[in-house]
């Protein structure tokens, strides 16, 4: 028996894999296949990077690669990591992009208002998307001054667009508290300022319990 070979009429791309594509550098390619997990780019013949899913956008949506590549598609990567043994190459497609969180304090400092899309709702508040990549949350105590909410669904629904201010960012953790409520002036804080021990105030009945009214 003799055993003949093409591929090895050529040199193997691996050999030099690690000196043409180091980590942080830039390089194209295209689009070699879709799957659910990422995207498969040839960069060279015979070598192929994978872009998976989480390294696409980042948006925490996740959109299925095929409803943003096709096959053949031109596109340009980062190399994230280099296996040699395991001939893989990571690349990342968002990191092309300056990461959305990383001067977030500068772009919306603490009091700034914001517009975004309810993109979830949670027991304990609403999710919404100010930029691509950057999701804040909205705390059921931060939705209404006088509304005593169970539920964030009361007052809001999953794709409303709505205007909110920036409460406090938490770098480290990625995370980004918002209020509704403090686009209007405290209710709490204009009663007190105006109704002081002894006056006499008129107002209607909106619940009875044992120990009052």
């Amino acid at each position: 028996k003799v055993s003949l070979s093409l591929k090895h009429m050529k040199p193997d791309p691996w050999e030099s894999i690690a000196e043409r594509y180091k980590t942080g550098e830039k390089a194209t390619g295209k689009v070699a296949s879709l799957s659910d997990y990422g995207v498969f780019v040839e960069l060279d013949e015979g070598v192929e990077g994978l872009v998976h899913v989480s390294e696409l956008t980042w948006s925490r949506r996740r959109r299925h690669p095929s409803k943003i590549y096709k096959v053949g598609d031109p596109i340009e990567v980062m190399v994230v990591g280099v296996k040699h043994d395991e001939r893989r190459i990571s690349i990342s497609v968002k990191r092309m992009q300056p990461d959305p969180w990383s001067d977030l304090e500068g772009r919306l400092p603490v009091g700034t208002v914001v517009e975004g899309r309810v993109r979830n709702l949670a027991s304990y508040g609403a999710f919404v998307e100010v930029e691509e990549g950057v999701d804040g949350l909205i705390h059921v105590t931060d939705l209404s001054w006088d509304r005593k909410l169970k539920a964030p669904q009361e007052l809001v629904k999953k794709g409303d667009t709505v205007r909110a201010v920036v409460l406090r960012i938490d770098h480290e953790n990625r995370r980004l508290s918002l209020g509704l409520k403090q686009l209007q002036p405290n209710v709490w804080e204009a009663f007190f300022s105006s109704c002081l021990l002894g006056d006499t105030v008129t107002g209607r009945v909106t619940r009875k319990a044992k120990f009052g009214c």
